[in-house]
């Protein structure tokens, strides 16, 4: 295996060919967010991130992106951002993982949303703890999928609030693949609004992710595109979902609605519709991403998996970093799996971010 390093930009026609090839090869590297596409145009403010090139008897074998500093810790490329990772590569290819990493020059490397299929490359033996996430089922046509949800109550409160908002303030209006720039600044505004009520960190304030984004929203090609999509109440936005789109994969990715019109359920009857409209356009699956999100389970018709956790090789920056974050691990892992901690935790939350929204209000 030889292994060269570059940035992303620096690929030339060919080798972006290739790595579309192997996407369209194998069924699980199917994501917009495995895409050249995404890799390129959301690495171009970041010079910490890189993709390895990986060559095998001469020929290229695979294309893996990564972020890593100076001390040699690494994470998945766009970590926190992106909804699947790992290495994209020819159909039956495996490689050594403790080797790739060494060649990257890495000593630790966290994902939080990796292939599984890749867990025994990188990590053979070892035990990595799996995520759901949910995936609907769109390819057997819109009536066929409404059908299967008929009966779930879940649907049939979505459905009093959809009524509820025609007979009180009219039909809404549904627009999909909008390429009015002003509505993506509104996405992103009230996006950030909702990280501070909730006391979580706020995306859109990395100028790299927030210009990254608006050239994801420039770019259409057959394959892959960046839609927005807006629901309109009394002509004016009261939702505005941003998806990614690549093949017959559509992965949702920042939604956004009019807290004004939260009674109401927008958000959710907004996602019913990108569903719908996703159907008619020949989309086959629709990826929700990783988490539990009741209207996650609503939608969905069975689960994908994604790995979280962190790699190392025998060092002294990897004890180090480890003896740092084990412990944050573990306390994490610890209320998550516990119901009771987990809502106090979103409580407390809610709390810091009364207080961030106040004092922003205030500036």
């Amino acid at each position: 295996m030889k292994v060269s390093v570059c940035r992303p930009s620096e690929l030339n026609a060919a080798e972006v060919q290739r790595w579309r090839w192997f996407q369209r090869q194998t069924e699980r590297l199917g994501s917009p967010f495995l895409t050249p596409e995404f890799a390129i145009l959301m690495s171009e403010r970041r010079p910490d991130q890189r993709v390895a090139v990986i060559e095998d008897s001469g020929e290229i074998a695979g294309y893996f992106c990564f972020e890593r500093s100076r001390w040699g810790v690494g994470r998945a490329f766009c970590y926190g951002l992106s909804d699947a990772q790992g290495v994209v590569h020819a159909p039956g290819y495996e490689w050594n993982g403790a080797e790739l990493l060494e060649s990257c020059g890495l000593d630790v490397w966290t994902f939080d949303h990796l292939i599984p299929d890749q867990v025994q490359c990188f990590a053979p033996g070892r035990r990595i703890a799996l995520r759901s996430s949910p995936i609907a089922d769109l390819s057997a046509g819109w009536d066929n999928w409404l059908a299967r949800k008929k009966s779930n109550d879940r649907m049939r409160e979505i459905r009093r609030h959809e009524r509820k908002l025609v007979r009180e303030l009219g039909a809404p209006r549904f627009e999909t693949g909008t390429q009015d720039a002003s509505h993506l600044d509104l996405l992103m505004q009230w996006k950030s609004a909702q990280y501070r009520r909730t006391g979580r960190f706020d995306r859109f304030a990395q100028q790299w992710v927030a210009m990254g984004i608006r050239k994801l929203f420039d770019t259409q090609n057959d394959s892959f595109s960046a839609e927005l999509s807006v629901m309109f109440v009394r002509d004016r936005p009261a939702s505005l979902h941003l998806s990614l789109r690549y093949d017959g994969m559509l992965a949702g990715w920042f939604p956004a609605y009019d807290i004004n019109l939260a009674s109401y359920g927008v958000g959710i009857i907004h996602q019913l519709y990108v569903l719908m409209h996703a159907s008619q356009r020949g989309v086959r699956f629709f990826d929700f991403g990783a988490g539990d999100e009741w209207y996650k389970r609503t939608f969905s018709d069975f689960d994908s998996f994604v790995a979280e956790g962190s790699l190392s090789r025998a060092s002294a920056v990897a004890l180090t970093h480890q003896m740092q974050t084990v412990p944050k691990r573990i306390v994490t892992d610890f209320v998550l799996r516990r119901p009771p901690l987990r809502k106090a935790a979103r409580r407390a939350l809610n709390v810091i971010g009364s207080v961030r929204s106040l004092l922003h209000s205030r500036r």
